[in-house]
């Protein structure tokens, strides 16, 4: 999980910098962050070589040890990190994680999305921006080929809005 993460945060352009206690964790990913680590992050003096007053979150990404991700939690907010995001792999250890900025929970986050994926029949990508609010990329069902926007009543019949609409299909050659 943390491995993915940092990769793709750093691929969106941002500073990644990568910690592990195994060594071939960080050199598994070491050439797609900004700085890499190999330390042990439940010791404080070990923590303090870290850039942690100019970062802006730190993730703690461990999912299996619930007592090293409580410490490094503690030892964090000790050392006044501004923002902590911790991954949790159940309800105790959700309730341990002392009001940090964000609970994580991959697996349960990756179940919910393939569960919702698989009912709208694997044809559409979604994101979630609230609680209530969705955007969705899909086909259009072949049943609403032919119809023109304004007859479909999207907003007034299923409380949809349309962003966008793209037609055609992008097709790419051996030239890109």
């Amino acid at each position: 999980y943390g491995a993915t993460l940092a990769a793709e945060l750093a691929a969106m352009g941002h500073e990644v910098v990568g910690v592990d206690g195994n060594g071939l964790h960080v050199d598994s990913v070491k050439d797609r962050m900004a700085a890499s680590f190999v330390l042990d992050a439940t010791d404080e003096m070990a923590l303090s070589v870290l850039p942690l007053k100019s970062v802006d979150a730190v993730i703690v990404a461990i999912g299996d040890n619930f007592g090293a991700s409580v410490r490094i939690v503690s030892l964090l907010k000790k050392l006044k990190v501004k923002r902590i995001y911790a991954r949790a792999v159940d309800e105790v250890h959700k309730g341990e994680a002392f009001s940090i900025d964000r609970i994580l929970t991959p697996e349960q986050d990756a179940a919910r999305l393939l569960a919702q994926q698989l009912e709208l029949d694997g044809g559409a990508e979604f994101f979630q921006i609230d609680g209530n609010t969705y955007v969705f990329k899909l086909e259009i069902p072949e049943k609403l080929v032919g119809y023109h926007i304004n007859e479909l009543n999207l907003e007034q019949e299923f409380g949809l809005k349309l962003i966008s609409l793209v037609h055609g299909k992008q097709v790419k050659n051996f030239l890109g």
